[in-house]
């Protein structure tokens, strides 16, 4: 049996390795700018100490679960290994390098709208079927908007986008180096979108999801709750009819009636529970996403 400090120390390389990677290292710093912003505009110099409450310690457990490779080394780094592997032996087709003569800022901004619209469809499809909305459900149970709330996500509502995404960056092929930094700055908008502030970005809000935009999709009203599922870019919800806001803050956020416990534990065994039960989610109102968007 291999020595057990042996098995520990190899252990912990591979977590310092992970740590310092390109794309975790500038996630974490991304999301710590964010955090540290939002706290200081909303609650001014002493927001970190306002927003040290239970639903954000039980967002820092995601947080530290997802930046901190745990997630990658479990599940996605394993599961990536095999499917390209899978590919390389019999679907070495799939590469096609679609964006690969394009220059470099058009395959930054052509693969961050490419994988953008995948989210996009991916999201409306947790909403609307109840096996994925009970994986997904765990994301909308926050009650308090901060920018770590952009983490609470279910491991299998994250493999479920990562899967989603998988074919389509075999076939759009962009290098590492340049989608890197799509990575960093979807990290950084994501978690300003879930901080709770009222800024809309202005004109910039009619092609970006803003956080005034977003904070509405995390209403405990279900009227609002299918609307506004645009990840990176507000224009996919304008352009396919799913796309409203309102002036004021919700009044309430989370899952309303049926909230989750502040666990992180708890809230990895819900889905199974809830499937188990047969708890549907809440009917999607197409009333709400037919009407007329308001200014964001």
């Amino acid at each position: 049996m291999d020595d057990p400090s042996g098995v520990a120390l190899a252990f912990l390389r591979k977590a310092a390795s992970v740590w310092a990677s390109p794309q975790v290292a500038g996630s974490m710093a991304a999301a710590v700018v964010a955090l540290l912003v939002a706290a200081r505009v909303r609650f001014g110099p002493g927001g970190i100490r306002r927003i040290l409450s239970a639903a954000v310690r039980t967002d820092a457990v995601y947080t530290a679960f997802y930046l901190g490779g745990i997630y990658a080394f479990l599940i996605s780094g394993p599961l990536y290994r095999l499917l390209t592997g899978m590919v390389d032996a019999h679907a070495p087709f799939l590469r096609l390098g679609l964006l690969a003569h394009l220059p470099v800022w058009a395959q930054f901004f052509a693969a961050s709208i490419a994988m953008d619209g995948v989210l996009y469809w991916t999201h409306r499809a947790m909403h609307a079927s109840p096996a994925l909305w009970a994986f997904h459900s765990v994301h909308h149970s926050s009650r308090e908007m901060t920018a770590l709330a952009n983490f609470r996500f279910h491991a299998g509502d994250v493999l479920v986008r990562g899967l989603a995404q998988f074919v389509p960056g075999l076939l759009l092929g962009v290098p590492v180096w340049i989608w890197l930094p799509t990575v960093w700055i979807q990290v950084a908008l994501d978690c300003l979108a879930h901080s709770g502030l009222g800024w809309s970005y202005g004109p910039v809000g009619r092609v970006l999801v803003s956080p005034r935009f977003h904070r509405v999709h995390h209403s405990a009203d279900p009227l609002h709750r299918d609307r506004n599922f645009g990840m990176t870019y507000s224009f996919w919800d304008r352009a396919f009819g799913t796309a409203g806001a309102e002036a004021g803050e919700p009044a309430a956020y989370g899952l309303g009636a049926d909230p989750l416990p502040e666990s992180f534990l708890r809230q990895l065994a819900h889905p199974f529970l809830a499937l188990t039960r047969r708890t549907p989610r809440p009917a999607v109102r197409t009333a709400a996403v037919a009407a007329p968007p308001e200014a964001v």
